[in-house]
């Protein structure tokens, strides 16, 4: 029960991303595009293949470690471009400050989903042992 609540509730955030990207894809590539990111609107379309896509998973309860671990790895990626600029003339920008502890927090959840699921991998559990 515990298991199918946390699922729920992490895929929410990736649920409403990704339906927000796809309702929104041209401003989305420019934003994109204005950070430096190459080919914006491919790599805005795998983002809402891994949003989308991994919240279909999770709610169907098919491969959560491996949609955790995407995600993860989506996190490390994006938080860089989009929230590590929360210091600016020595100043703390704060909203920017709570995106950058949102996804840290996300990390944790995301790690906690892997560990609790029963069909991670036998190489993945050792990691939690």
């Amino acid at each position: 029960m515990l298991f199918t609540l946390a699922r729920l509730f992490s895929c929410g955030i990736w649920l409403l991303a990704g339906l927000f990207k796809l309702a929104h894809f041209k401003p989305t590539t420019q934003d994109m595009a204005s950070r430096g990111i190459p080919a914006p609107a491919l790599f805005l379309v795998i983002t809402i293949a891994i949003e989308l896509g991994g919240s279909l998973l999770m709610l169907a309860n098919l491969h959560v470690w491996l949609v955790a671990l995407a995600w993860i790895a989506f996190i490390l990626i994006a938080t860089p471009v989009y929230h590590m600029k929360f210091i600016e003339d020595g100043k703390i920008i704060f909203p920017e400050f709570v995106q950058f502890s949102k996804n840290l927090s996300l990390i944790g959840g995301l790690i906690a989903l892997i560990a609790l699921d029963p069909a991670q991998p036998v190489w993945l559990a050792k990691l939690f042992v």
